[in-house]
């Protein structure tokens, strides 16, 4: 009986040790695969941008502040239907191509997605990325097609600092808001 007992002592002795080191080797590899999807920004909220702050690029509003020496008393908005007047402030038009840029922060030659959405975009549509140098934009060697009103591509450049990238849609003439990638 002595016998029996040996061998199937040592049979969960080495069971139990292989789920240990399961465990561990399974532990480490998880450990690695969590800080590399971090370092990677996987699950990170995606960081909205936005057009410019005022006074950074020249713009062109649909409406100008009414001139006080050539009113002439005419309203300034359309008539409406309803019985009650009311004064609202519009807003502008939210873009029909909207830009985002992840992350934010990359180092040279690091990879950094862009992703948005194109509404109304025609099916297969193509947006070219362009990086804004000096006063005009440029073509950037990258673009991205429409797929059920979304896109996604991505960049990847020496030029250290901030760059400036927007996408245009070249049969439509239409632009997305510019997103500013620091690189570093």
């Amino acid at each position: 009986m002595d016998e029996d007992t040996s061998w199937q002592r040592q049979l969960l002795v080495g069971v139990g040790l292989l789920v240990i080191v399961g465990l561990l080797v399974g532990g480490l590899i998880a450990v690695v695969a969590l800080k590399a999807a971090d370092v990677a920004g996987v699950g990170e909220k995606q960081a909205k941008s936005t057009d410019p702050p005022p006074g950074l690029f020249p713009t062109t509003s649909a409406t100008s502040p009414a001139d006080p020496s050539s009113t002439s008393g005419a309203p300034t908005t359309a008539p409406t239907t309803s019985t009650t007047a009311s004064t609202t402030t519009r807003r502008p038009p939210r873009r029909v191509v909207q830009l985002a840029a992840s992350p934010l922060q990359a180092g040279t030659y690091e990879r950094v997605n862009l992703t948005g959405t194109y509404r109304g975009a025609p099916a297969g549509a193509s947006l070219q990325v362009e990086r804004l140098e000096g006063s005009s934009w440029a073509t950037f060697p990258t673009s991205a097609t429409v797929n059920a009103g979304t896109f996604a591509t991505y960049i990847e450049t020496g030029r250290a600092g901030p760059n400036r990238f927007r996408v245009v849609d070249n049969s439509t003439g239409e632009t997305s808001n510019v997103v500013v990638v620091l690189i570093g």
